[in-house]
């Protein structure tokens, strides 16, 4: 009995990585919200009658973009069609639900399939590959270092140094977002005007953007100094000892990208970042423990005993609360100074930078080279730290030697090191005179690159544009008669949506998201309307089910023809949303027979005929996967996913109210029997 207690008490006080099973479930959410989100589309974007069959990038592309699973396909019998992408989804989607529910599913093969399943799927993307995609597929790369190999692991020693690459990944992806925009040069950024027009001009913008909209205009260059200071000042909070302080940054970015959430239609990007912030808290932190309590399926555990580490780590963080306060300090009258914040004569708040772009500059060259050297610092000092607990060795030496004979260990550190040392190069590039131009290091990160283990963020919302634009589709079957248009599910169209602007939650639109990069360009630079306009041509039903049912034609249209408009928010006073304008033609007007529109499809390889997957021979898997989408066709995106997460709330609830029954159960058993 004795030692039974003595068992019992030493499970209770046992360290739990709360921080690592909090941050591998969640990731296993973000997987979800990106595969359903790409099930949904598959068909129509990727599938033999989409807009860029996958077929054409297996057959056709080269050896990179060839790399992927859907090359098995003709070995079970789906060939490279839309079943093939449907079961990569689908395994993913599954795999992804059951590490959300459940620690047991939540290991290291879990973490390497999901990566290995959407990266073939990004492989196929094309021109509807995103920066969430890139950013998703080097976050989830980490968390092949961070996930534990068998369930009775506890905490693993890679675990610091891999929560440490995740905190540089975000880092990184924040500071790059905000050190473009003023060094673009672009006038509304330093004019502090960048962020209103970002609510009228974001790519597929919901109803909170219109009323933020509404705000005054010292409200809008006020929220555009809380958009400087964190992406680039706050993230260096990230790597702070005291808990205080990082909790702080981490309370600063909640509230910023629950803001973008509510703004506008970025499916999973703002959940992955919110999801990789989680690495600003420790174990031991109330929050964590909150949470862990809630969707852990372990048995409750009292906090282990301090220990020296935590003492010590109590008395760095004595003075936290004190030492928040004056970096909110410093950031407000640090803010003043530099944005020269007074009033007019009608007594309104004014701001104007009061530094020039050269000065900027020279000061971003500075943080650039400063941050890589700052986290290098930490990776060498949890590395020694990982060094000399290799089985309590009396020396460095030692510890090296027994390091050396875990072979495991050893490559995943040469991984880590690599990519930490390849990631600088994209970090680096955010202004051309700190560019790395070594050849050695450049061919080294284009390798990782191509498999996006390291992307370089920050190239969206360099320069705002100065209005916002829109392509719409029209048909008709009299080239002189009267055009109607194509509806979206999601992107601005008309000139007043029903009760609001749509909104996605978490679910991704690519094909609406996609208008956005073609009203900003050129044509040429958009090659897949081409196909787009082929496939509205030809009627295909996947394509039109990418589009609003309730605004297209019964029947395959004779022309088609694309429209650029100009769109503007409205006032308070109008009562729609949207004013819009006809600027011109995008495209000219087309037709099946078209000569111009052949001879595009002819140099994209594209096919206008749908021709059947080779080797699609597995006649019961086809049917049970058409079945599904069948079934899962009927339902909206956001709200299969809403779903789902109710689902697997359910699911963990459940799951708790067991544990709870099993571990009362246990103590009156164990009481009777004492």
């Amino acid at each position: 009995m004795e030692k039974a207690n003595s068992d019992s008490r030493s499970l209770e006080t046992e360290d739990v990585p709360r921080v690592r099973n909090l941050l591998l479930r969640s990731m296993c959410a973000v997987y979800l919200m990106a595969f359903v989100g790409f099930y949904c589309q598959a068909e129509g974007l990727y599938g033999d009658a989409g807009i860029l069959p996958a077929s054409r990038i297996l057959a056709n592309g080269t050896l990179k973009e060839r790399l992927s699973l859907l090359q098995l396909g003709p070995f079970i019998g789906l060939g490279d069609g839309h079943e093939a992408i449907d079961l990569l989804c689908l395994v993913g989607a599954t795999v992804a639900f059951l590490g959300l529910v459940s620690r047991v599913h939540c290991r290291l093969v879990s973490f390497i399939v999901m990566w290995s399943v959407y990266f073939s799927l990004v492989q196929i993307s094309q021109s509807f590959r995103q920066q969430a995609d890139h950013l998703l597929l080097e976050a989830g790369f980490l968390c092949i270092l961070l996930a534990p190999s068998r369930l009775t692991d506890r905490r693993l020693p890679m675990e610091d140094i891999a929560l440490l690459l995740l905190k540089w990944l975000v880092f990184r992806f924040m500071f790059a977002s905000g050190s473009v925009k003023l060094a673009s040069g672009c006038p509304l950024w330093w004019s502090l005007d960048g962020l209103k027009r970002h609510y009228e001009t974001m790519p597929l913008p919901t109803s909170y953007s219109w009323y933020t909209y509404q705000l005054p205009d010292a409200f809008h260059r006020a929220s555009t100094i809380y958009v400087y200071l964190s992406e680039l000042v706050v993230p260096w909070l990230f790597f702070a000892p005291s808990k205080a302080v990082r909790r702080f940054a981490l309370w600063w970015h909640v509230f910023l990208h629950l803001n973008i959430i509510g703004c506008g239609n970025y499916g999973f990007l703002s959940p992955l970042v919110l999801t990789l912030l989680l690495t600003l808290l420790d174990d031991e932190d109330e929050l964590l423990v909150w949470l862990h309590e809630r969707v852990s399926d372990e048995p409750r555990r009292r906090p282990r005993a301090k220990g020296r580490n935590q003492t010590e780590d109590a008395d760095v963080d004595r003075y936290g609360g004190r030492l928040v306060k004056v970096i909110g300090l410093l950031m407000v009258v640090g803010s003043w100074l530099c944005f020269s914040v007074g009033t007019s004569d009608e007594g309104q708040l004014t701001f104007k930078p009061s530094f020039t772009r050269d000065q900027y500059l020279n000061v971003m060259q500075t943080m650039i080279r400063a941050a890589p050297l700052l986290v290098f610092v930490l990776m060498v000092k949890k590395f020694l730290k990982l060094l000399s607990s290799q089985d309590s060795v009396g020396s460095l030496a030692e510890g090296m030697r027994q390091f050396s004979k875990n072979l495991g260990l050893l490559i995943s550190t040469i991984v880590a090191f690599t990519v930490f040392f390849m990631s600088i190069v994209p970090h680096s590039r955010l202004l051309p005179s700190t560019a790395i131009t070594s050849p050695v290091m450049t061919r080294a990160y284009g390798g990782l690159h191509s498999l996006y283990v390291v992307n370089q963020y920050g190239r969206h919302l360099t320069k705002m544009r100065p209005m916002r634009r829109e392509i719409i589709l029209e048909y008709s079957d009299d080239i002189n008669g009267t055009w109607h248009e194509y509806g979206f599910q999601y992107k601005p169209w008309t000139i007043e949506r029903a009760s609001s602007l749509p909104y996605g939650w978490l679910y991704f639109p690519r094909f609406d998201f996609k208008f956005y990069d073609g009203s900003g360009s050129k044509t040429d630079a958009q090659k897949w309307i081409y196909p787009l306009i082929q496939r509205l041509l030809e009627h295909q039903r996947p394509v039109l089910d990418l589009l609003d049912g309730r605004h297209i034609p019964a029947q395959a249209p004779k022309y088609i023809r694309t429209s650029l408009y100009r769109f503007a928010y409205t006032s308070f006073s109008e009562g729609a949303f949207w004013t819009r304008e006809r600027l011109t033609d995008y495209f000219n007007v087309f037709s099946q027979d078209d000569t111009q529109l052949r001879e595009k499809l002819k140099q994209m390889n594209f096919r206008s005929t749908v021709e059947p997957s080779s080797g699609s021979w597995n006649w019961l898997l086809r049917w049970v996967l058409d079945a599904i989408r069948r079934f899962v066709g009927a339902i909206e995106g956001s709200y299969l996913l809403v779903g789902l997460f109710v689902a697997a709330g359910m699911v963990i609830y459940t799951q708790q109210q067991q544990q709870k029954h099993h571990q009362q159960h246990h103590q009156r058993t164990t009481g009777q029997s004492t």
